[in-house]
């Protein structure tokens, strides 16, 4: 996703490691085991009461460069792992993740007690509090996409408006307008500079409007940009990635269920999605956040890192980044997701017609390979151990 500069990693073991379940005679050692109930993180020993802004304010570096926008997934794959994470991750813990909105379909399956959204971008952290104040105004998917399109919606939601596939259409029976798009904008700023008490500069106001045109424009069929790479017509739009299913059909999007939008919007309205600026490899940011999560009693129940190890294994950051993640307080059920790109390279779990595959790994297990010496590129981090 985005990219970092530092010092390089090593090979060292990765023979050893990929002979080990030979050895152990543990083919099916990525395997997800069956449970009789979804674990639970452990409580903590009390409940912090969260000040977006400082808290945002205090964790932060200064932002990086990416070469895209990135304001909404390339990943059509995202909820290729919905079912494991509703049947296996951990619930009640604090949920790690990068980019936009995807975030909040993971948060939906996760049920975290808390979240951080951790990105390079200043601009993605502008984009979360621009949908902060969407959250905080609308009390159900159809009201939020209404808000997020700028159309002129009726403030009651109309009957059978259940579904991602029924709620954009009701949307879009609703005209987009331009005194939509400035009176909810200016809503906008009021709700992070007036509620979150988050100081906008005026470039980061004229950010956050550059973003919210751009959902303004293009509406549903927005897609993933980058700006110096060849614009791909193959990059789902966001309607796409709101009417994808999970592979057993159970889950979409987090706007799909209202009592998954609920979560979201809960934990929303509640300050407790904060997002940082800041670069997994970087000296601060993941640390802190991992600070955090120790002095209030939790561990990180999940960890979604797209594919930035991708980067940070080409740009010789990958080691930095581990030592980082050996901060953050996990448990043995604590999840990694991970999202890897076909690069003329198909990973084995690549569903079909899909340019990714989205994974699963325990935390745990990624830290003794990494500790082993066993990614030496990211296609290691892509393959040697995942759940099946």
């Amino acid at each position: 996703m985005w990219p970092s500069a530092g010092d390089g990693g090593g090979g060292r073991g990765r023979a050893a490691v990929r002979l080990l379940p030979a050895l152990l005679g543990l083919a099916g050692f990525g395997a997800l085991c069956p449970r009789a109930a979804r674990p639970t993180a452990p409580p903590p020993a009390h409940e912090a009461a969260v000040e977006l802004a400082p808290l945002s304010a205090q964790l932060s570096e200064p932002g990086g460069y990416f070469d895209t926008d990135n304001l909404i997934s390339n990943e059509t794959s995202y909820l290729q792992v919905a079912d494991q994470l509703a049947d296996s991750a951990p619930t009640g813990g604090v949920y790690l993740g990068v980019g936009p909105e995807q975030n909040f379909s993971y948060i939906a399956r996760v049920r975290p007690r808390y979240a951080f959204i951790l990105d390079i971008r200043r601009q993605n952290m502008l984009q979360h509090l621009l949908l902060a104040s969407l959250l905080a105004r609308a009390d159900d998917p159809y009201h939020y996409l209404c808000l997020l399109f700028s159309r002129s919606c009726p403030r009651a939601t109309p009957e059978g408006t259940t579904g991602a596939a029924r709620t954009l259409q009701a949307m879009e029976l609703a005209p987009p307008s331009e005194e939509a798009f400035a009176a909810n904008l200016e809503a906008a700023y009021a709700h992070i500079e007036g509620t979150l008490h988050f100081p906008l500069a005026s470039e980061d106001r004229s950010d956050i409007s550059k973003i919210y045109r751009a959902f303004f424009e293009e509406q549903a069929e927005i897609r993933f940009r980058s700006f110096r790479r060849p614009w791909a017509a193959y990059h789902p739009t966001y309607r796409t990635l709101l009417l994808a299913r999970s592979p057993s059909g159970r889950f979409g999007s987090f706007l799909d269920a209202p009592e998954d939008y609920a979560v979201v919007r809960d934990l929303s309205r509640a300050q407790r999605i904060v997002p940082v600026t800041g670069d997994f490899a970087g000296p601060q940011a993941l640390r802190a956040i991992g600070g955090w999560v120790r002095q209030h009693g939790l561990v990180v129940s999940a960890f979604y890192t797209s594919n930035v190890e991708f980067y940070l294994t080409r740009n010789h950051a990958f080691d930095r980044f581990v030592a980082n993640a050996r901060e953050l307080p996990s448990a043995p059920d604590s999840l990694l997701i991970r999202a890897c790109f076909d690069y003329g390279r198909p990973h084995p779990a690549e569903m079909p017609g899909y340019r990714s595959a989205t994974l699963l790994q325990r935390m745990p297990r990624f830290l003794d390979l990494a500790q082993a010496g066993s990614y030496a590129t990211d296609w290691d981090v892509c393959t040697l151990d995942y759940l099946r």
